[in-house]
């Protein structure tokens, strides 16, 4: 089985010299793409240089030392589908007994409701990825895996004297520019390690690790809906490992709310194949995680390649609108999918042209410089000319003249 070691750990060393230079450099073609662009935050990339460097050791099977056990039960429960009652306007932690991280503790999401409008925005973070003993433990791949994520990770990280909440523009509802200010917001953590995709409980040498980040957001939802009874819309918007999340699980959510219209954001988490991504790896994800249990029952198409659900999705979600957001020179994506920086543009270009562009709902927006993450950069973010706030307005307004915007 092919080995990802060599070509993951020059790639890691060549990073670690090259992103700042690469962010001066992009940095004159926009202004989003600032040294702080390329080092996004921790929970929303979990890239940090211990990360990129770590991921040497990763192969593309499962090791010896890893045991799937696909039957095992994956919540303590059924939930009990009741509506959420929380303060207007104030992030509140909401505890599910039904929902866990990979270390086994139990988890739930934040929310901050408003009666300002009724539509909704359903935010799956990112945080990384791991798949065996290595990933998960030694090199500490992916967010919160071991250490789990309750109401004591999200007081501090929503603290309000310095709260996460101010890094991700579209919960700022101060600015008037912001499409989505006023919205009622639902952020769900991530500790699951499975790109909010897994159903499945495995064993990495002595550690049960709980994969089932799909089977939360089952649970989550079981609530969200009732506590929406009047929602207008929905918009899932995930980041990095959550823009993969919402893509595995929007039919999954646009199912659960029924005639609420369900529009999709998936901001850097393209959907990528082979030769890009080796199908070993992505056998291993996908058998490691379960991963089939979250991907939409009826596209057998999308069981084998990622760039399949993307053209589902085109070809089922025709009255909902989609769009995927990227730097031309993402460079947290290749690390974990095991190819170089350096082939990165030729693979988004590939990506919006075969499974965006042929879509009359959907569009992109690249932008051309280093880094990962849009939604968390620096404010203004101006591709080809075009404000990606404003972009993002007229999605939400269903406005016709709404278009993919390239460089």
């Amino acid at each position: 089985m092919p080995m990802l070691r060599s070509p993951i750990a020059a790639l890691a060393a060549s990073l670690a010299l090259a992103v700042p230079a690469c962010g001066d450099d992009a940095a004159s073609q926009s202004t989003a793409a600032t040294d702080d662009t390329t080092a996004t935050t921790d929970d929303t990339t979990a890239a940090t240089d211990d990360t990129a460097a770590t991921t040497d050791d990763t192969t593309a099977a499962t090791t010896e030392d890893t045991t799937a056990t696909t039957d095992a039960p994956t919540s303590t429960g059924e939930p009990d589908g009741a509506a959420i009652d929380a303060p207007a306007e104030t992030w509140t932690w909401v505890p599910f007994a039904d929902a866990r991280c990979a270390n086994g503790e139990t988890t739930g999401i934040g929310v901050n409701l408003t009666t300002r409008s009724d539509r909704v925005v359903l935010y799956l973070e990112g945080g990384g990825a791991c798949w065996d003993e290595a990933t998960c433990y030694t090199m500490n791949a992916s967010a919160h895996v071991a250490d789990g994520y309750g109401e004591a990770e999200f007081a501090a990280e929503f603290d309000p004297h310095l709260p996460k909440v101010m890094t991700a523009q579209i919960f700022d509802r101060d600015d008037p520019n912001n499409p989505f200010r006023d919205m009622s917001f639902v952020y769900v953590p991530y500790c699951t390690g499975d790109m909010h995709g897994g159903d499945n409980v495995v064993t990495y040498g002595e550690r049960t690790t709980m994969h089932v980040g799909g089977a939360n957001l089952v649970a989550y939802l079981a609530r969200l809906v009732p506590t929406f009874p009047a929602a207008e819309r929905v918009y899932l918007v995930g980041a990095s490992a959550g823009g993969y999340g919402g893509t595995f699980n929007w039919w999954r959510v646009q199912q659960a709310f029924g005639d609420v219209r369900v529009d999709l954001v998936d901001d850097s988490g393209p959907p990528l194949d082979p030769p890009y991504l080796a199908k070993e790896l992505s056998d291993t994800w996908r058998a490691q995680w379960n991963l089939a249990a979250s991907l939409p029952p009826d596209c057998p198409e999308c069981l084998e390649t990622f760039g399949a659900i993307y053209d589902y999705y085109g070809a089922n979600h025709t009255t909902q609108r989609w769009a995927l957001l990227s730097y031309t020179r993402d460079w947290i994506v290749p690390i974990y999918f095991g190819f170089t920086l350096e082939e990165f543009p030729q693979a988004i270009a590939e990506i919006v042209q075969s499974h965006v562009a042929p879509y009359e709902n959907a569009g992109y927006f690249l932008l051309d410089a280093v880094g990962h993450v849009l939604l968390t950069a620096p404010l203004p973010i101006t591709s080809g000319g075009v404000d990606l706030q404003a972009w993002l307005g007229q999605m939400v307004a269903d406005d016709p003249a709404w278009a993919s915007v390239d460089p």
